[in-house]
């Protein structure tokens, strides 16, 4: 587990239960499933009622497809029970709303039936309209567009509130690596070498990039779009 909160009535606890692998990503290493454990307390705790919710339902390989086609990262060849890796709750008394920041999604879990009913891409952030600093050398604040990139939002934190009758998720968008042993799924490129990014598109004479720039590591991942850099 990595969360863990109670509804607002009280009447449940709730933990997200990560599941990473325990020596990092690659061939031959256990990924244990990702799930959320909905507890349900009565006046006796020794009567509590416990049920491990899970997302094998979106093992199919149309369900996963659907998934990806919706902008929902999976890394390739890997079911989404595994891969999907709950990280924060916010909880209403009948529905709760999952992070799966490596995934780039939230998930919809109804806590009366004790399944997931959907689970969302969080968008990417366009930056050939919205400006962002990406060089790391100049050591200054100097945000630009560029054509052809987006960014992947991983939400992490999220909380849920009420106003005038309506409820809003609010997330931390971490846009976090995924790290583990020896995989790292970032991909630095340095332009002051004549390098490119992973797409081509984004060179040291159309950008005026002098130095290291991080980009995503998209060849193991279904849910992007080709031709983009991240």
């Amino acid at each position: 587990p990595d969360m863990v909160t109670f509804t607002p009535d009280g009447s449940r606890i709730l933990t997200a239960n990560e599941g990473e692998p325990r020596e990092g990503y690659g061939e031959g290493t256990a990924d244990p499933a990702g799930t959320v454990t909905v507890i349900e307390l009565g006046s006796d705790p020794a009567d509590a009622a416990v049920t491990h919710v899970d997302f094998t339902a979106y093992d199919s390989a149309e369900a996963r497809q659907s998934l990806a086609d919706s902008g929902i990262v999976l890394q390739k060849g890997v079911n989404p029970s595994a891969d999907f890796e709950p990280e924060y709750i916010a909880a209403g008394n009948d529905v709760a709303y999952v992070t799966l920041q490596e995934a780039n999604a939230i998930a919809v879990l109804d806590l009366d039936a004790k399944e997931f009913t959907g689970v969302y891409s969080a968008g990417f952030e366009d930056y050939s309209t919205v400006a962002v600093d990406i060089d790391k050398k100049d050591e200054a604040y100097n945000p630009k567009t560029y054509e052809d990139l987006k960014g992947i939002r991983m939400p992490d934190g999220i909380a849920l509130y009420t106003a005038d009758g309506v409820y809003y998720l609010v997330a931390a968008n971490e846009g976090d690596a995924r790290e583990w042993g020896d995989y790292l799924n970032e991909d630095e490129r340095n332009f002051g070498k004549g390098e490119t990014s992973p797409t081509g598109k984004i060179t040291a004479e159309n950008s005026g990039l002098t130095g290291k720039v991080v980009f995503f590591g998209s060849e193991d991942y279904d849910g992007l779009e080709d031709g983009v850099d991240y």
